[in-house]
């Protein structure tokens, strides 16, 4: 092979791999907080052995994710399986064992709906496209965080808007319930250095309304 050969050989390759590469080294989440409202902290760990995992790691909680498993998971699918993990502390669902099927799917519904606040998945069509990649292979799911199981994004839907109607807080509640709402999908939205102070800071300001 000549070497004008070679190098437009590995320019191809480069060219052909640059968007994947691109992809993970882009992925980074932030934004996830516990039933009390602290930070959880968030790691990138290309050893993970699961695409997003809960530790404590010295009586801290933490979510390492891998952004290098399962390459074909589309960006949504992973941002999902994150948000998922986030619920485990957010909705304060067991940490130390693994979570049942009702656990996991109810974490799945709170995953969908805090990616739908913050504006990580937009629109009937996204939420379609999500809800047909989420099938997986019995070699796949030992790779994902939670039991295999069936996903209903659109039931998720459908019982958050019943949950709101029946809902009933008392006066000035609503009010900053929503104040930090829009502060946690800032957040997990987020992707500076300082996140959590600009969180802290948000949460502060909902009191003084």
């Amino acid at each position: 092979m000549s070497a004008m050969l070679r190098q437009c050989v590995l320019v191809l390759w480069a060219v052909s791999f640059a968007p994947l590469v691109f992809a993970q080294e882009t992925i980074s989440y932030h934004g996830c907080t516990d039933a009390r409202g602290r930070p959880v902290l968030s790691v990138a760990d290309p050893a993970s052995p699961v695409v997003a995992g809960t530790h404590v790691e010295a009586g801290r909680q933490v979510i390492r994710y891998n952004p290098q498993l399962l390459p074909e998971l589309i960006p949504a699918a992973r941002l999902f399986f994150y948000a998922h993990e986030c619920a485990r502390h957010n909705l304060a669902l067991p940490l130390d064992r693994p979570l049942t099927v009702a656990q996991a799917q109810r974490a799945d519904c709170w995953g969908l709906e805090s990616l739908l606040r913050a504006g990580l998945i937009n629109g009937s069509a996204e939420l379609a496209a999500l809800q047909a990649a989420l099938r997986f292979t019995p070699e796949q799911w030992v790779l994902l965080p939670g039991p295999p199981r069936d996903f209903d994004l659109p039931g998720c839907q459908a019982r958050s808007a019943a949950r709101l109607r029946l809902a009933a807080p008392p006066p000035g509640q609503h009010a900053w319930n929503a104040c930090v709402r829009a502060c946690g999908d800032t957040l997990f939205a987020c992707r500076a250095t300082d996140c959590d102070d600009h969180y802290r800071s948000c949460v502060a300001g909902c009191g003084e309304r």
